[in-house]
C-alpha cells in the first residue's frame, strides 16, 4: 500500500549496519508502515545475486512500503563523485526507484565549489520532470555543511524549480543545527514531502559531521523540539510520512529489533506531546 501522510517509516540510517532484508521484520513488528532504502542497499544486493524485483517482492511481502530511495548526489553538472552512498547517478537512481516502487528520491548537494543557484534550479527541475513519468517525487535535503544549508535554501530551490513533484526532505537534526525552528517548518510545510526525525543536544559537537553520522539521538531525547516540529507539519498540512533516521554508534551496538522498537516508541511519544 502507498504511504500516506503521517505513516511511519524506519529509515535505513537507523539500522545502517543491518542488511536491508534483515531490517524488514523488525520494522514491521515494531509497527512501522514502511522503510527507506539506501542506494548502497541495491548495489550490495546485486553483488549478492539478488535482483531489484526480489527486493521489492520481499519488502511488499512484509506489508511494508518504500519511503525514500536515498540519497543521490550526481544530479547536477558540478556535483562531486563522493563514492559509497553518493556514487549512484541520477539515471540509475530513477530506474532503481521505479523498479522498487519507491515513493521518492532524496537529492543532496555536494560540490567542490558552491554551484550557482541557476545551475541547481535548472538541474532540479529537469530531474523532477524525468521522475514525474514514473510517479516519483524528488526531495531536496538541506544539510548545514553543504551549499543547500538551510530550510530557507531548500524552499528557494523548490520554488524556483516550480515542479509539482519537487519538494523538501526535512531532517530534524539538520533543521536544528542550521538554526531552523518549528515556525520555519510551519511556513514551509506544503513543500515538505519527506521527514526524517531524530534529535540533538543544545550544544553541538566540535565536529558536526561526526556528530550527524555517529551521535544523533532518538526523537525526544534532545533539544530539537521534535514535538513542535510535528505540530508544525500537521498544522501546515505537510503531505509527508514520518521517518526516523538516527545515525548512532550507541544504537548500532543493539539488536535490530530493539532499535526498531525504541525508534517507534520515541516517535509515538513525540506525537503524543505534539497534540
Amino acid at each position: 500500500m502507498p504511504l500516506e501522510t503521517g505513516d511511519l517509516v524506519l529509515c535505513a540510517g537507523t539500522l545502517e549496519h543491518t542488511p536491508l532484508l534483515d531490517r524488514l521484520a523488525p520494522a514491521r513488528e515494531a509497527g512501522f508502515d514502511g522503510v527507506s532504502v539506501f542506494t548502497t542497499d541495491v548495489t550490495t544486493a546485486r553483488e549478492a545475486g539478488q535482483s531489484i524485483e526480489e527486493l521489492r517482492e520481499r519488502i511488499e511481502g512484509e506489508g511494508l512500503a518504500i519511503g525514500e530511495f536515498d540519497p543521490i548526489a550526481k544530479w547536477f553538472p558540478s556535483a562531486v563523485d563522493g563514492g559509497g552512498l553518493l556514487a549512484m547517478d541520477d539515471s540509475e537512481a530513477l530506474r532503481c526507484a521505479e523498479a522498487l516502487g519507491a515513493r521518492s528520491i532524496t537529492a543532496v548537494v555536494f560540490a567542490a565549489s558552491p554551484p550557482s543557484r541557476d545551475e541547481l534550479i535548472e538541474s532540479f527541475a529537469k530531474l523532477c520532470d524525468r521522475a514525474a513519468g514514473a510517479g516519483i517525487q524528488i526531495q531536496i535535503e538541506f544539510i548545514p555543511f553543504t551549499p543547500i544549508a538551510t530550510l530557507e535554501d531548500a524552499v528557494d530551490l523548490v520554488e524556483g524549480a516550480g515542479k509539482l513533484n519537487g519538494g523538501i526532505m526535512l531532517d530534524a537534526w539538520h533543521l536544528f543545527r542550521s538554526g531552523g525552528t518549528a515556525s520555519d517548518v510551519l511556513a514551509a510545510a506544503p513543500h515538505i514531502f519527506g521527514v526524517q526525525l531524530d534529535d540533538a543536544p543544545a550544544t553541538p559537537a566540535e565536529n558536526i559531521v561526526l556528530e550527524t553520522t555517529n551521535a544523533r539521538l532518538l526523537p525526544g531525547e534532545g533539544d530539537a523540539d521534535v514535538p513542535g516540529i510535528l505540530r508544525a507539519l500537521r498544522e501546515g498540512g505537510a503531505p509527508a510520512p514520518l521517518g526516523v533516521e538516527v545515525f548512532s554508534k550507541a544504537l548500532n551496538e543493539l539488536p535490530a529489533a530493539e532499535v526498531a522498537r525504541r525508534a517507534y516508541a520515541a516517535v509515538q511519544s513525540c506525537l503524543e506531546k505534539s497534540r
